[in-house]
Order: structure tokens, then C-alpha cells, then sequence
């Protein structure tokens, strides 16, 4: 009976949760563009008051990374600021889809796209390593409207219906979906779209098992993944570190950086872990000049440890 009834339950929340996520995509397509700017600060400061849980997180994990160097006071702001800037990022993924190209061009700016082009043209594909900044779901359809062919790696919703719905809309723009589970499908997947030279767009700031690289990341040790170093390796991809910045006038700029040189040895392990470390310091770098864009609410420090006992930080995150 219990078992019935958590079923149920689980039918009933994918059910409803679809329901609203179709409501709030409907009522978003049919805003202005201006009006996106404001309902998302409003969206975001809501959410950092409904939901204690990711604002404790957010909190948590900015003590840890900038608790030395800003004040109480800073740490808050920059929180307020990310949930609002969160918001205003759900409001334009959303619309951008509907978004006409010339639009979509002066929204979003490009820069560093020779780097892009050169890369291109050696037909290995490019890894694009990005992270969870700026509104990085627009920075894919805006490389799409450009004319790049493009695979995203991604991890979407937990509702299969949201997830399927978010799929097709990808689809519709032109943009090859990577769901990053189950693994050994993922990595095929990937590897076929660097065959077919295609931008591989992949996120280095989750949250990874403890079986991949530990490497600092605002002086503590967190696991990261070690697949675009490997596929790098392995085909001769080239590595394009690439972020979304939003800038104050609510536009959109696209910072493409030059290919990230691999350093290699006779020790391939050693290889994979130091230039994973120098791309998450490269992550890092961005993070502290802009760090209102940075989604703070991911539990990326979960599995954090000391960097020289080697101790978990917390055996819960907190």
C-alpha cells in the first residue's frame, strides 16, 4: 500500500510539474524582451526566499570560496545577486528559442571567434569547456545561430516530461542533445560529434564522483571530471575554454578563449589530473572577476576536502 501510494505520488508530481512548466513557458514566450529583465530579478528574489535549502547551499558555498576575502555583508549581496541574475537567466532561456536571429546577434555578442574558426578547421571537432555562469543556455543557441553545429552535454530536469520538452526545443534550433547518463552512451555520443568536427559544449564545474580527478578549486580539493582531457587526448580535439558573461545594459557577451595548450608527459594520469586543474583555475578566474554570475546553488563543494590532510570538509553539505 505504501509502495502504491509513493508511486502515485511520483505520477501526481511529474503530472503537475509539467502542468506548470507549460503554464510558465507560455506566459514567458508572450513578454516583451524588455520585460524579461524585470520579472527574472523578481523570479530570482523570490526563489532566494522560497528556497531556503539552495540559498543555505549558496551561502555555504561562498563562505568557503570567498569567506576570506569579502565581508558578511559582500557575501550576502553577491548571493542576492546571483539568485536574481538565475531568474532573469530562466526568463531568456525560455524566450530565446522564439528569439528572431538578428535579435539573438544583438543580444549576444561574440568574442574570440577566430579562435573558434581556427580550431575548427583542423576537423577534430572542439570541446568547448564551459561552466554553470552567466546564462550559458543562451550562449549554446547563440553559437547555434550562428552556423556552428553544436552537441551539448547536459543533465537536464528529473521530470521526464520537462526533460523531453526541453529536448525538443533544442531540437528545434538545430542543437544535438548528450544526456550524461547513462556514461558509457554518453562518451560514444560524444566522441561521434568530434568525429563529425561539431562543438562538443561541455560543463567543468559539476559536482563528480570521487572516482575522477581531485584538483583545487578556491583552495580545496573537488573531484572533477576528467572526459574532456581524455577525449582531447584521445582524438586531438582541441580545448576552448568559452563563457557567457552578462553585462549591465542586459546584454550578452560571449568570451571565447584561445585553445588551451595540453601539457603532456610519459605519465598519461598525471597528464589528465594537471590540465584538468589548470582549466578549473581557469574556471576560478572568471568565477572571482564576476562572481554574482557564478549559480552558487549547485552543491559543488559536497565532496570537498583539505587539501593537506586530505579530511572531508563535511560528511553532510551544508
Amino acid at each position: 500500500m505504501g509502495r502504491r501510494k509513493s508511486s502515485l505520488r511520483k505520477i501526481f508530481e511529474v503530472h503537475l510539474g509539467n502542468l506548470l512548466f507549460k503554464l510558465w513557458t507560455f506566459w514567458v514566450r508572450h513578454l516583451s524582451l524588455e520585460s524579461l529583465q524585470f520579472y527574472g530579478e523578481k523570479l530570482g528574489t523570490i526563489a532566494l526566499y522560497l528556497l531556503r535549502k539552495r540559498k543555505k547551499t549558496a551561502l555555504g558555498n561562498l563562505h568557503l570560496a570567498l569567506g576570506g576575502e569579502k565581508s558578511q555583508e559582500e557575501i550576502e549581496q553577491i548571493c542576492r545577486n546571483s539568485f536574481k541574475n538565475i531568474g532573469k537567466d530562466m526568463m531568456e532561456t525560455v524566450h530565446c528559442f522564439d528569439f528572431q536571429k538578428n535579435d539573438l546577434k544583438m543580444l549576444v555578442k561574440l568574442e574570440g571567434k577566430e579562435y573558434l574558426d581556427h580550431a575548427l578547421k583542423g576537423e577534430n571537432g572542439v570541446i568547448a569547456l564551459t561552466a554553470h555562469f552567466g546564462n550559458f543556455p543562451l550562449m549554446a543557441v547563440r553559437l547555434v545561430n550562428e552556423g556552428y553545429a553544436l552537441s551539448l552535454v547536459a543533465r537536464d530536469p528529473e521530470n521526464p516530461r520537462v526533460a523531453r520538452m526541453i529536448v525538443s526545443a533544442r531540437n528545434k534550433v538545430g542543437m544535438e542533445s548528450i544526456p550524461d547518463k547513462p556514461r558509457m552512451t554518453c562518451v560514444s555520443r560524444c566522441l561521434k560529434a568530434l568525429k563529425r568536427n561539431r562543438i562538443l559544449l561541455m560543463h567543468i564545474d559539476h559536482n563528480a564522483p570521487a572516482t575522477e580527478s581531485w584538483v583545487d578549486f578556491f583552495g580545496y580539493l573537488v573531484p572533477t571530471f576528467k572526459g574532456p582531457i581524455i577525449f582531447s587526448l584521445r582524438t586531438g580535439a582541441p580545448i576552448l575554454p568559452i563563457f557567457m558573461i552578462r553585462n549591465p545594459d542586459a546584454h550578452h557577451k560571449i568570451t571565447i578563449h584561445p585553445t588551451f595548450e595540453l601539457t603532456t608527459t610519459a605519465n598519461t594520469q598525471e597528464d589528465i589530473t594537471s590540465n584538468i586543474a589548470r582549466l578549473t583555475k581557469i574556471v576560478e578566474a572568471v568565477i572571482r572577476e564576476y562572481p554574482e554570475q557564478w549559480w552558487w546553488v549547485h552543491r559543488r563543494f559536497k565532496r570537498a576536502r583539505d587539501p593537506k590532510t586530505g579530511e572531508r570538509l563535511f560528511t553532510r553539505h551544508p
